[in-house]
């Protein structure tokens, strides 16, 4: 290898050529694993693990997680340096079978213009923190079952189509677990942009209540909804109203917490069934 400034040219034979070309072509994304690798190449598993390694010491891959590699281009900064390009396809392929949602998916669909270090993801993987750093970006992940790790829509990003949660789908997921988009009162934001959001699907709301609210869940997003109601009466006004009905029919017995992070029970919400331990908007109602 020769190095000019901080760059590095490597030479490289024409049976490595042919080696990184059959990976490059079985992925989508520079991503490769060695399962990926195995077919790429036509050998075992094990074998692949193992070559792969000698490519990452060689500087030709850079090891992102155990088992998952990036394919280098021909020309490129020292493996200690730099970063993915993409957040989300290199949770999509790290952290399958997953989702991107949370604040990640509020962002894209322009429901909030907080900005999040973290990327949010949603998988079924096998993942022992919540919080990772991979290839220099940052992680939120959220563990839920392989039937609720599916996303609704499919957003593309590089070369690739992602799995995202639907503006409806964060909606009902962030009623669900107020800490995937910040807390309660970021939900409630979310929610006035959402229904002063042409793109909407309200539509919809009945069917991915069904699929994916818990009792809880429909009980927050409908009491916020009507909440929103009474102190908007122009624009959304109706959309609000509507919301806090469809929820109404998913809420179930029992008593929760509208802000499920606070140890305050508040006072209660009979209608809902809800210990209101937080303000949302200008005033709240039982």
């Amino acid at each position: 290898m020769l190095y000019i400034g901080k760059y590095m040219r490597r030479s490289y034979s024409p049976s490595l050529k042919d080696e990184l070309a059959s990976l490059s072509r079985g992925s989508s994304t520079s991503l490769v694993n060695s399962e990926g690798a195995a077919a790429a190449w036509g050998i075992s598993e094990p074998a692949a693990t193992r070559r792969l390694a000698a490519l990452t010491k060689r500087g030709w891959l850079r090891r992102i997680k155990r088992g998952t590699y990036e394919i280098l281009p021909i020309e490129a900064v020292s493996s200690v340096s730099g970063s993915y390009d993409d957040p989300w396809v290199l949770a999509s392929r790290v952290f399958e079978p997953c989702y991107i949602g949370g604040w990640s998916a509020a962002e894209h669909w322009g429901l909030t213009e907080q900005l999040f270090r973290e990327t949010f993801v949603v998988s079924a993987a096998s993942v022992r923190e919540k919080r990772s750093t991979l290839a220099g970006l940052a992680f939120r992940v959220a563990r839920v079952s392989r039937d609720r790790a599916i996303g609704d829509a499919l957003v593309w990003r590089q070369r690739e189509q992602v799995a995202c949660s639907s503006r409806e789908r964060t909606l009902v997921d962030a009623a669900n677990n107020p800490s995937w988009v910040g807390g309660v009162r970021h939900l409630a934001e979310i929610l006035q942009r959402y229904v002063e959001d042409p793109s909407r699907e309200l539509d919809r709301l009945p069917e991915i209540l069904r699929a994916f609210a818990r009792g809880s869940g429909a009980k927050r997003l409908g009491f916020i909804a009507e909440a929103l109601a009474e102190d908007e009466r122009g624009k959304g006004h109706t959309n609000l109203c509507e919301i806090s009905d469809v929820a109404s029919r998913f809420s179930k017995s029992g008593v929760v917490r509208l802000d499920p992070a606070l140890p305050v029970r508040g006072r209660m919400s009979t209608r809902w069934g809800l210990w209101v331990n937080t303000t949302i908007g200008r005033r709240d109602h039982s």
